[in-house]
């Protein structure tokens, strides 16, 4: 088992929390692999996090030992958004990917096959350390934290999986003989459980910063996913959760964001381009970050999750030679024309967002599938983060920036002019300040357009459509016969039509239909 991040070197055996019975060939020699069995573990504090920093292990894997390609959350959201095509060499090189663009995305995808899997490991995983927990020695206090952290990993799973899939099976408890096939539950008690844990989380997590808690959830962390959660399933669902005794609307949710506001330390970064550079890993920015890095070099392609590198930005990365910045990628995810013109003229954050290859490239530059000339430069193949031993393609150390400041000053905004608060031209004009753009009004409208020029290309785009209707959705992601000066391409390959029967969902994958009959088609 590779380390949980770059800050913290407990290691778990690979096949002590899973029902995988792969080892990892680099920590063979450290003991015998027979001498750490679930019946002589859970036995001490040690062990404890030794377990929990398996659970958080799982957040950084885009593949499994089952194989299938490589499924990167942003990358795949951006993809099936207006932001972003599939890309790649050729129309033959990543055909689950093109699916996912084209919104034709068959049972049979090995992406969300990879993708179901490795969330519901990471669910297994917190579900089975809580249940030995609370027969675990330690003092109360630790314990309580390490059971408020599984519980916002458990949250952060469930709602990657609920977002994408829809009606998923909602499993507690480690599963035993005869119970490992569960029928699915309704939307609402998904995201009811997910509000739960993090109401639950919520108020044992520290108060601290990422670099303080060593890239651990923080209390922050669980108040600005908690956010996310409500206002995707009140768009989507149109209902309030209930965590619980706790009422979660949207009145509960900006009192929690507000506390994150004005009592965190979290502020914006003086410079919008500074969040995705190294130095700036768990700035002040970042509320939440998933780590990877390139500390334990990999060479395994055959175990790639064995290591603790990022496949998105190889994926990304152009299809560049020879030059001094960028490191030749497979030019996955080419940004669309409508992205670029999104911006307003004088937004800086254009350039820090999109690699324009036409003017930020010196090298030899060869053209992919979906060409457009636009590539991300959030999360790229940099000399910042270029590894420096191991297999290349799998050490790329980037940390995905899943939550940040900027983002909960927008989801507070919104939340503030749908409850009728007061603060949330403030906010919006904080967001905007910092890049040196004009006030604009606080219109529900113009805050949709902030979050797409501020959150571009990490992941957020789709969810955002999705939750404004079907209609919205499908007008922004439909393009039919419109192409940009630099593509290179038939048309053809450049329409796709949002599949509205679909709402937007994955469908379950026919792997697991197959050993569980009783799961039924999300659509």
């Amino acid at each position: 088992m590779k380390n949980l991040n770059k800050y913290t070197t407990s290691i778990i055996l690979a096949g002590l929390l899973t029902l995988s019975q792969t080892g990892c060939k680099k920590f063979l020699e450290l003991s015998p692999l027979d001498n750490r069995v679930e019946q002589n573990f859970y036995k001490t504090e040690k062990d404890a996090n030794e377990a929990l920093n398996s659970v958080y292990d799982a957040l950084q894997w885009h593949t499994n030992a089952g194989g299938g390609g490589f499924s990167p959350d942003p990358m795949m959201a951006d993809i099936a958004s207006d932001d972003a095509y599939a890309g790649g060499a050729s129309r033959s090189d990543s055909p689950d990917m093109i699916q996912i663009d084209q919104q034709k995305i068959l049972t049979t995808n090995s992406l969300t096959r990879v993708y179901w899997g490795n969330h519901y490991t990471g669910i297994y995983r917190a579900n089975l350390l809580l249940q030995k927990l609370p027969n675990i020695p330690m003092a109360d206090a630790a314990k309580a934290k390490i059971a408020a952290e599984c519980k916002f990993l458990r949250a952060f799973f469930y709602f990657d999986l609920a977002k994408w899939f829809g009606n998923i099976p909602l499993i507690l408890t480690p599963q035993q003989p005869g119970e490992y096939c569960t029928e699915q539950a309704a939307p609402s008690a998904t995201f009811n459980q997910i509000a739960k844990d993090l109401v639950e989380a919520i108020p044992v997590l520290d108060k601290s910063d990422l670099r303080t808690s060593k890239a651990h959830a923080t209390r922050w962390s669980a108040q600005g996913l908690l956010g996310r959660v409500y206002l995707f399933y009140k768009g989507v669902y149109n209902g309030e959760l209930q965590a619980g005794s706790v009422a979660v609307n949207g009145s509960y949710v900006l009192t929690q964001l507000q506390d994150l506001i004005n009592n965190s330390g979290h502020d914006l970064l003086g410079n919008y381009a500074d969040n995705f550079t190294k130095a700036n890993e768990f700035s002040k920015e970042s509320v939440w970050e998933i780590s990877y890095s390139n500390d334990n070099p990999w060479f395994d392609w055959n175990y790639i999750q064995g290591g603790e590198g990022n496949m998105q930005p190889q994926m990304e990365g152009p299809r560049v030679s020879g030059d001094p910045v960028y490191t030749t990628g497979w030019s996955f995810a080419p940004v669309t024309q409508q992205l670029y013109n999104a911006y307003e003229a004088n937004d800086p954050r254009r350039d820090a967002t999109i690699l324009n290859t036409a003017t930020d490239l010196t090298g030899t530059l060869t053209t992919g599938y979906q060409h457009t000339g636009f590539f991300s430069k959030k999360y790229t193949t940099t000399a910042d983060y270029r590894p420096t031993s191991g297999q290349t393609e799998l050490n790329w150390g980037n940390n995905y920036r899943s939550i940040r400041f900027s983002d909960v000053l927008l989801m507070a905004a919104e939340l503030d002019v749908v409850t009728g608060g007061s603060q949330a031209q403030n906010y919006l004009t904080r967001v905007r300040a910092r890049v040196g753009l004009g006030s604009k009004p606080a219109t529900l409208a113009n805050i949709y357009q902030e979050r797409r020029a501020e959150l571009a290309l990490e992941g957020i785009r789709y969810w955002d459509l999705l939750r404004q209707g079907l209609a919205v959705a499908n007008a922004a992601i439909t393009i039919q016969g419109q192409r940009g000066p630099g593509y290179v391409g038939d048309q053809v390959d450049f329409n796709v039509t949002f599949n509205q029967s679909t709402r937007g969902l994955f469908p379950i994958p026919q792997s697991e239909r197959d050993l569980c009959p009783v799961l039924k088609p999300n659509f």
